[in-house]
C-alpha cells in the first residue's frame, strides 16, 4: 500500500497527539511568519483563527516561572545552538499545562534568529510524579509517628541526665540554706547549673518535636571541643555514678565541624553512659572512661569514646548497632541505633573497636565545615 504526502501529514498529526507533542517556528524580531502545528494550539487552548506568536506563549508563562524563562531567551537570542526549557503555561481556562520546549537556534536571512523547536506537555507525568511525592510523604509521615514511640525510649536516659541533675544541685542548695552561714556563691553556682541543665532538657525535647514534625537539621559551625566541654557535667555525673575517672584527650588547633550540636552531644553522652553502665555491671574498681578527639591523616575530626571494662562479648559486636538489642537487663536497645542514625544523617557511620589492652572504643567522624570563602 502507497501512502500519499497528504496520509504522511495525517500520521504526523496522530503521532503528535499520542505523544503530546507539537512543534513550532518563529522569528525574533517578529517578522509575521511564524507557525504552530494544531497541537500546539491544543496544548495552550489558543483559538487555531489566532496568529501564532512568541509573544503569546510568554504572556501565558506561570508568573513563577516568567523571569527565569526571559532570562533564558535574552541569553539565548545573542547566539545560535540549542534551548531548552521547562514551564507552566496558564490557559485562558484557567488550566495550568507543564510544558517542556527544545528549541533549535539559527541565524536567518538579514540576521534575524530563527527558533524552531517542540513543545511536549508532560502535565500527565508531573502528576503522577507529584502524586507519587506525596504518597511517599504520606509513608514517611507514617513511619515516622510509627518510631515515635522508640525515638521516646531511646531519648530518655539522655532527658534523666539533667533532670537528675537538677535534682542534685537543687538537695545541694538546699544544705547549704540550712547551714547558719550559708556559703551563697555555691548556691549561686548550684543555681546557675539547674537553670543550664534545665536549658539542655528543653533543647533536647524540642529535638524532639522537631524530629516529629520533620524539620531539618539545625546545623551550626562549631569547635569540635566545645561540644564535649558542654555536656562535661553529664559525663561526670556518669564517671561518678560508675566511680570511674573521667579522662579528656582533646587534640588543640582542630577544624570547626558542621554539625547539630545538640543531636551530637546526645551521641556521646550514650556513648558515655553506655560505658558507665559497662564498667558497673562488671563490678570495676578501676574504671576509666576516655573522650579523645583527633585529626586523622585525612583531615577529618575523630571522636572517640573508650573504656577499660569488659568489651563486648564475641557474636554481640555485629548485633550492637540492631535496633532493640541489648546486653542489659533494663535497656531499650535503641541507644546506639539511635546514635548511629544521627551520625549517619550527618554523613558519619559509627563502629566499634575492641580497646586494647581490654574494654570498648567507640569511634566517629564530624563533618568539617567549609572554608570561608
Amino acid at each position: 500500500m502507497i501512502h500519499t504526502p497528504g496520509d504522511a501529514q495525517d500520521l504526523l498529526r496522530e503521532a503528535q497527539e499520542i505523544a503530546q507533542l507539537g512543534n513550532t517556528e518563529f522569528f525574533v524580531p517578529d517578522n509575521g511568519v511564524n507557525y504552530w502545528s494544531p497541537q500546539v494550539y491544543r496544548m495552550l487552548g489558543v483559538d487555531p483563527s489566532e496568529s501564532p506568536s512568541h509573544v503569546r506563549i510568554f504572556a501565558g508563562l506561570h508568573p513563577e516561572d516568567r523571569d527565569r524563562c526571559l532570562i533564558a531567551w535574552s541569553r539565548a537570542i545573542r547566539g545560535t545552538g540549542r534551548l531548552e526549557l521547562s514551564y507552566r503555561f496558564v490557559r485562558a481556562d484557567g488550566v495550568v499545562r507543564h510544558i517542556e520546549a527544545r528549541y533549535r537556534l539559527s541565524r536567518a536571512e538579514g540576521g534575524s534568529l530563527r527558533a524552531a523547536g517542540t513543545l511536549h506537555d508532560v502535565t500527565e507525568r508531573k502528576t503522577a510524579e507529584e502524586a507519587a511525592r506525596r504518597a511517599q510523604a504520606r509513608l514517611d509521615e507514617v513511619g515516622r509517628l510509627a518510631t515515635l514511640g522508640e525515638i521516646a525510649a531511646g531519648i530518655s536516659h539522655e532527658l534523666n541526665q539533667p533532670l537528675a541533675a537538677i535534682s542534685n544541685y537543687a538537695r545541694a542548695c538546699e544544705r547549704l540554706l540550712s547551714t547558719p552561714h550559708p556559703d551563697m556563691p555555691e548556691v549561686a553556682s548550684a543555681l546557675g547549673e539547674i537553670a543550664a541543665q534545665a536549658m539542655r532538657a528543653g533543647e533536647i525535647i524540642h529535638r524532639l518535636r522537631g524530629m516529629i514534625r520533620h524539620r531539618e537539621t539545625h546545623r551550626t559551625v562549631i569547635a569540635p571541643n566545645d561540644l564535649i566541654r558542654d555536656v562535661m557535667s553529664l559525663l561526670e555525673m556518669d564517671a561518678r555514678a560508675s566511680r570511674s575517672a573521667l579522662r579528656l584527650d582533646l587534640a588543640p588547633s582542630l577544624p570547626f565541624v558542621l554539625v547539630d550540636g545538640v543531636q551530637i552531644e546526645q551521641v556521646i553522652v550514650n556513648l558515655v553512659h553506655n560505658a558507665a553502665e559497662a564498667l558497673i555491671n562488671a563490678g570495676e574498681m578501676a574504671g576509666e572512661i576516655t573522650v579523645r578527639t583527633t585529626l586523622d591523616d585525612a583531615g577529618q575530626v575523630e571522636v572517640s569514646v573508650s573504656d577499660n571494662g569488659p568489651g563486648l562479648a564475641p557474636g554481640v559486636e555485629a548485633r550492637v548497632f540492631e535496633p532493640f538489642f541489648t546486653t542489659k537487663t533494663e535497656g531499650t536497645g535503641l541507644g546506639l541505633a539511635i546514635s548511629r542514625s544521627i551520625l549517619e544523617a550527618h554523613r558519619s557511620q559509627l563502629s566499634y573497636q575492641a580497646n586494647l589492652p581490654r574494654g570498648a572504643r567507640f569511634t566517629f567522624y564530624l563533618p568539617t565545615a567549609p572554608e570561608p570563602s
